[in-house]
């Protein structure tokens, strides 16, 4: 027990130390001290040598376009998981954990050597005994527990620091943390990417826009799950034309179907994630990254696509702020100059050039400037918007997303609506038992108006809120008096000079000046929040 405290207490040291350092470095750069490297590949390297916590920090943090400028956003980008792969023993050994059985007596043959390593699991293919290729993947043995050791230190290293740099308190650095880690615990359990590997294959099996593989009945855990082998080869691995313009087509409406009419979506289509089978079909790999889209944004997230690709501004701007980045308070006016700015510059390149990603990465982006607050989900879409781009031109350079999308805009528009008909269901059933309950309900209603006679409840917006200033602001007004009161006291006692004395002070009023002077202290800092 000692040996593991002290070995958090090194780590939480070296975490403190690092971050710490980084900071006052980045003050030097600033004042022209130093130069090189910059800030944005100096805090990469840091996380990088943090170890397997700070490296998925750093990745789940490239989305986070609301806080981070390009540059920073472009080196978190490059954190890579250069890690060994584990023995495959020790995968062997988490599969007997897990399913209580060896590999031997699962697997008709399982492959000790992974197909490919990462710093929070590895695969391994195998082969089950009805005969079907599979890829059993398996948790890296420790790496939970390492995770929320490192969580959890970074927590209180963030909440301490931010006393001492304003800017970390500004952009809520210890609630992102926190955010992150609470997305890496769910990332860590295999469970819930077995859960939406399974969604997805049900949902694409009926439709054959695009293969997804399946989880294996019964042989999904915490730590390890099994699925379904796809074959086939990298999608940016050379494609002729004719294929890259079908399956940039496939990409699209596979991706359309996901955010209107699942709203639920595949957050990581990079390359590396999409295969082209022996068929010619594309698929979709890696779910450890899924975003989700409720009823209101898919239908805000229809208005966006409509609006930039009729290119006006007070749509773009009204379909933006539904989607739920602002406050019904909040100030709409001040994206008005950012939003039509972006559609001045949009409007001067060929139709070829837009990018519904970047725009969007625009637009978080400038939340940034105004302090704004943004969803993660609308984080990991527009993240998503922009990898999808980019696979798209690698596959059909000359693929226009934006026609594509106007070209679908009314079927776009019925699957955001889709979710929306279904509810006819219940106004018909409301409306089934309103016909049958009117009577009962009216006549309970004319027996309180006889007996209680009319009362109308009025409730004021904001009038708790302005209560409990009231309150706060009594308070601290008594509590001046209060210090007033202690301090005349004190003088008062002061000249009269009776009374025991400590080191040749009247005691009375030097403990009167004492609780004055706490209250005083108390006043101002309570004062000094409010500013």
């Amino acid at each position: 027990m000692r040996a593991a405290r002290g070995g958090t207490l090194g780590r939480a040291f070296a975490i403190f130390f690092r971050l710490s350092s980084y900071l006052l470095w980045l003050v030097l750069w600033r004042l022209a001290l130093v130069h090189e490297p910059s800030p944005a590949q100096r805090f990469a390297r840091i996380l990088e040598d943090l170890g397997t916590s700070f490296v998925k920090l750093g990745q789940h943090l490239s989305l986070r376009s609301d806080i981070f400028p390009a540059e920073y956003l472009a080196e978190l980008q490059k954190l890579q998981d250069h890690v060994r792969p584990f023995p495959g023993e020790e995968a062997a050994a988490a599969i007997e954990r897990a399913f209580g059985k060896p590999p031997s007596q699962l697997f008709m043959r399982f492959d000790l050597e992974p197909l490919a390593a990462a710093s929070v699991a590895q695969v391994h293919a195998a082969r089950t005994f009805a005969g079907e290729d599979v890829v059993v993947k398996v948790l890296r043995p420790g790496v939970a527990g390492q995770v929320d050791s490192d969580m959890r230190i970074l927590v209180v290293v963030v909440r301490v620091l931010s006393h001492f740099a304003p800017l970390l308190a500004r952009y809520r650095a210890e609630a992102v943390v926190r955010e992150v880690w609470m997305n890496l615990r769910r990332e860590l359990d295999l469970r819930e990417e077995a859960r939406a590997v399974h969604r997805f294959f049900t949902e694409f099996q009926a439709l054959g826009t695009i293969e997804v593989p399946d989880v294996v009945p019964g042989m999904s855990s915490e730590t390890v799950m099994v699925m379904t082998r796809t074959h086939g080869r990298r999608v940016d691995s050379g494609v002729d034309i004719a294929s890259g313009r079908l399956l940039a087509q496939s990409l699209i409406d596979a991706y359309v179907h996901m955010f209107f009419v699942m709203g639920f979506f595949h957050g990581d289509p990079h390359p590396g994630n999409l295969f082209v089978t022996g068929a010619g079909r594309l698929a979709l790999h890696d779910f450890g990254v899924v975003g989700s889209l409720d009823r209101r944004t898919r239908h805000a997230l229809a208005s966006f696509l409509l609006a930039f690709t009729e290119q006006d501004t007070e749509w773009v701007l009204d379909s933006w702020l539904e989607l739920g980045m602002l406050q019904k308070s909040a100030d709409r006016s001040l994206m008005r100059p950012t939003v039509a700015a972006l559609m001045s510059e949009y409007s001067r390149r060929p139709i070829s050039e837009w990018s519904i990603g970047n725009a969007f990465a625009q637009l978080v982006g400038a939340s940034r400037d105004h302090n704004f607050s943004v969803p993660l989900h609308l984080l990991v879409l527009g993240r998503t918007l922009i990898l999808i781009e980019a696979t798209v031109r690698l596959l059909d350079p000359a693929f226009s997303l934006l026609d594509c999308l106007y070209k679908q805009s009314r079927d776009v528009m019925q699957n955001a609506m889709g979710a929306e008909q279904q509810q006819t269901r219940r106004l018909q059933y409301e409306a089934a038992v309103a016909s049958t309950e009117w009577q009962r309900l009216l006549g309970s209603g004319m027996r309180r108006l006889r007996e209680d006679g009319l009362r109308l409840k009025m409730d004021h917006e904001g009038l708790p809120d302005l209560s409990q200033h009231i309150m706060v602001g009594a308070s601290r007004v008594a509590l001046a008096l209060v210090t007033l009161g202690l301090f005349l006291a004190g003088s008062l006692l002061m000249q009269s000079s009776s009374g025991p004395r400590i080191l040749d002070i009247p005691a009375l009023p030097a403990v009167f000046y004492l609780f004055a002077a706490l209250f005083t202290l108390r006043l101002v800092r309570a004062i000094g929040r409010r500013l």
